[in-house]
C-alpha cells in the first residue's frame, strides 16, 4: 500500500490554500483602506470643528461686526493692535488677519476649504445682529449662526 497524495489531491489543496490566502489579502485590503477613510474623515471634522470653534472664539464679547466678503469683527478684549479680527478666504485656506499683521491660515494643508461665506442677520425685533457662515471641508459643509450679545 502507497503512502502520500495523489496528483489531484495536491491541486486541490493548492487551490483551496491560494483561495483562503486570496480572500486574507482582499480583507486586509479592505481594512487598511477602510482605516485610511476614516482617518481622512477624522481629520475633515477636527478641521472644520477648529474653524467653527476660531469664529465662535471671535465673536464671543464682540462690540461690532462687518460682513461682506470677509468677516470682520471688533473684539473690545483684546489691545488695539489686534483689532479688527478678519475672517478671509485665500486660496483653499481660511484665514485669519488681526489689524495689519500677517494673515494666518486656520486650515492645515491637508484639507482645502472650498467655499466660505458670510451672511448678515440684522437687529429685528428683540435679537441682535449675527452672522451665519457657511464653508465646505473637502465637499464637507459646516455652518454656524453667531448673534452678538450686547
Amino acid at each position: 500500500m502507497k503512502k502520500g497524495f495523489t496528483l489531484i489531491e495536491t491541486i486541490i489543496y493548492i487551490a483551496l490554500m491560494a483561495l483562503l490566502m486570496g480572500g486574507g489579502v482582499v480583507t486586509a485590503f479592505y481594512v487598511i483602506d477602510s482605516a485610511q477613510k476614516n482617518k481622512s474623515d477624522v481629520n475633515i471634522q477636527a478641521e472644520g470643528n477648529f474653524i467653527v470653534r476660531k469664529i465662535e472664539w471671535a465673536m464671543s464679547g464682540a462690540s461690532g461686526i462687518s460682513v461682506g466678503a470677509t468677516l470682520s469683527i471688533t473684539k473690545p478684549s483684546l489691545p488695539p493692535a489686534q483689532n479688527p479680527l478678519v475672517f478671509s478666504l485665500s486660496g483653499s485656506n481660511v484665514q485669519l488677519t488681526r489689524d495689519t499683521s500677517a494673515a494666518q491660515n486656520l486650515n492645515s494643508s491637508n484639507v482645502s476649504i472650498d467655499t466660505l461665506s458670510f451672511t448678515d442677520i440684522p437687529v429685528s425685533g428683540g435679537k441682535p445682529q449675527g452672522v451665519t457662515i457657511n464653508f465646505t471641508v473637502n465637499n464637507k459643509p459646516f455652518t454656524l449662526t453667531k448673534y452678538l450679545r450686547k
